[in-house]
């Protein structure tokens, strides 16, 4: 028996997770569940996030924040994020050829964008699946927005792939900045829509974004909307896509095809 202290999650010390790590992917253990996004002003079904998630062989279902650090710090999550890119691709196209045209979107990590070999990978997924470019949506963190990554990204919006920074958050970030970056999207961070029901400051500054917004033109996605009165409060100022448990919970892909299906039947609304 190990005697090495254990993780609040029942995982065992570092080493010990990443030498699991190294052979969870060949193992098949990751694994993808997708969250759903909504056209706040028509209720239509507007796309699907996709989500890591590690089915780990005795400790059950481990979130995504006791393994990403790992593999970010070992180099691990460029292969663990290709395997992502092909498999939501592939997702995607499936949906696709039974009349779901909606886009999938995918976080990347700035380790993935290091090397010349990223947009490779894009070009090959997207190839092997057959899912259209335009319904492809990559997010980063602002921190990407970096020269040296420059280049990557302005390839990827030439492939005619949809750029989105996730985590945004107003107050801390200036929308300026992406003036003149290739970025399409602009995630609202999940803590900043929390304060909008207790706080006129934050609503004020959803508002300014918004306009701020159809100049660029960008578009803005609300994350993390956790009731109604949030998703009152951002429709409202115009905000157009939201996200969160208000609406549903991540899903594997065999419970977003029966939601849907109920979508569909029950709101009437396009797909």
């Amino acid at each position: 028996m190990s005697n090495k202290p254990e993780s609040p999650n029942g995982l065992a010390t570092d080493e010990v997770r990443l030498a699991e790590l190294s052979v969870a992917l060949e193992n098949d253990e990751f694994f993808l569940v997708y969250q759903p996004e909504i056209d706040l002003h028509t209720n239509a079904f507007a796309g699907v996030e996709a989500l890591l998630r590690w089915r780990h062989p005795t400790q059950g279902i481990v979130s995504p924040d006791n393994f990403v650090p790992a593999l970010e710090d070992q180099g691990l999550i460029v292969a663990v994020g290709s395997w992502a890119l092909l498999t939501a691709c592939a997702q995607g196209s499936e949906w696709h050829d039974k009349g779901y045209r909606f886009p999938v979107s995918l976080n990347v990590s700035p380790r993935q964008l290091e090397g010349p070999a990223f947009l490779t990978h894009v070009e090959e997924a997207l190839e092997a699946t057959r899912f259209p470019a335009s319904l492809l949506v990559l997010e980063f963190a602002q921190t990407s927005l970096n020269p040296r990554y420059a280049d990557q990204l302005v390839a990827l919006k030439k492939r005619g792939v949809r750029l989105a920074i996730d985590d945004f958050e107003p107050g801390l970030s200036q929308l300026s900045d992406l003036e003149a970056s290739p970025i399409d999207i602009i995630k609202l961070d999940r803590r900043f829509i929390a304060s909008l029901s207790a706080s006129d400051t934050a609503v004020t500054l959803v508002h300014t974004l918004v306009e701020m917004a159809k100049e660029l033109p960008l578009q803005i996605v609300a994350s993390g909307i956790e009731d109604d009165d949030q998703r009152r409060r951002l429709q409202r100022e115009d905000v157009a896509i939201g996200q969160g448990f208000h609406f549903s919970r991540p899903h594997e892909a065999v419970e977003i095809d029966r939601y849907l299906e109920d979508f569909s039947i029950f709101s009437g609304k396009p797909l």
